[in-house]
């Protein structure tokens, strides 16, 4: 599958603000895009080594690069900050042929929507085609893009969503109602929430060091559930039961990255590491080099952490069509060129 390069004006560089990527994305076009790059494995094509980390006197910097051939884009997705003061985040595009610096994107929104893209992805692969009803666990913007994303994917009619905060869900349920045209109620447990679903949503912030939001003992038969919260060692979202009663478990990035970066898959893969192992990524079920549902009546899961093909595939897209709105500011180069 080929991505169509960024119509960038020879010599220019996009800056998109926060508020101008939202109004520039279209969920739909994003779930499509980030597919279309996910299905390129590793190679020739596409560079993209683990993650940098970085930490001192309480404040952290990730960095996370690629060269993504298809799409004839290289660049890094960066953020920085702590849990406590706040992060921010940019993507930073440039042009394969020519070297020129094309975009200077925003990513805090731009994050949450290819977060909720990656995930409508895994969805369109592993739940049941006749999934009708959601279970949202977290009332946050990622819960929003990853409900607008499953929708994207799915005939969705109703969802449920349970916040710890009354007015947090409530406020969720009203608002997504409207923005999507379905129904979507406010419960007051977890549990609630995940009963008599067809996809379970987990999009939780817990705290480092905090309880899980989802417990593998009430899953049913033939959900499919994503799971987007535990990113970081200290963070849990899922219990190893959800693991352990799971048909098929799917990641985004490799197992050892997985692993490394999010909590919920170290307690797993303390308890069964050749099952952590053995699992999958999206890119393997995308090119049908591994089978994630087989039955109507499997569980299946979804644990997403991120990757830069995502990020740069998303910011491809958004300055695509912001720049077909006429949205954002065009600047001279911001790097100038130099030979030897």
């Amino acid at each position: 599958m080929e991505t169509t390069r960024i119509p960038a004006p020879v010599g220019t560089t996009l800056l998109l603000s926060d508020d101008e990527v939202r109004r520039a994305t279209d969920m739909t076009a994003l779930v499509d895009a980030i597919e279309t790059a996910l299905g390129e494995a590793p190679g020739p094509r596409l560079a993209m080594p683990q993650r940098s980390n970085l930490r001192i006197e309480g404040t952290f910097l990730r960095l996370a690069p690629a060269i993504m051939g298809g799409a004839g884009v290289l660049g890094l997705k960066m953020f920085h900050g702590s849990f406590e003061r706040g992060v921010r985040y940019l993507v930073v595009l440039c042009d394969i042929a020519t070297g020129a610096v094309t975009g200077l994107v925003d990513a805090a929104y731009l994050t949450a929507a290819r977060t909720g893209a990656t995930s409508g992805v895994a969805t369109g692969r592993l739940a049941r085609a006749d999934a009708r009803t959601v279970g949202i666990i977290g009332a946050g913007l990622e819960a929003e893009t990853n409900l607008a994303a499953v929708a994207a994917v799915r005939a969705i009619r109703r969802a449920k969503v349970f916040s710890p905060r009354p007015f947090r869900r409530e406020a969720f349920a009203e608002r997504m109602s409207a923005t999507l045209g379905i129904e979507v109620a406010p419960v007051d447990s977890a549990r609630e929430a995940v009963a008599a679903t067809d996809v379970v949503v987990a999009a939780t912030n817990t705290g480092s060091g905090g309880p899980v939001a989802l417990r593998g003992e009430w899953l049913e038969p033939g959900q499919h559930v994503v799971s987007i919260g535990s990113t970081a060692p200290a963070l849990r979202e899922l219990d190893t039961d959800t693991f352990t009663r799971a048909d098929a478990v799917c990641f985004d990035a490799p197992p050892d990255l997985v692993i490394a970066e999010s909590g919920d898959i170290t307690a797993w893969h303390d308890l069964d590491p050749q099952a952590v192992a053995a699992a999958p990524t999206l890119t393997a079920l995308l090119r049908d080099e591994a089978r994630g549902r087989r039955r109507a009546d499997d569980i299946t899961v979804f644990k997403s952490i991120g990757a830069a093909d995502q990020d740069l595939a998303a910011a491809v897209a958004v300055c695509e069509r912001a720049r077909t709105l006429g949205i954002g500011t065009e600047i001279g180069s911001v790097a100038s060129l130099k030979t030897f």
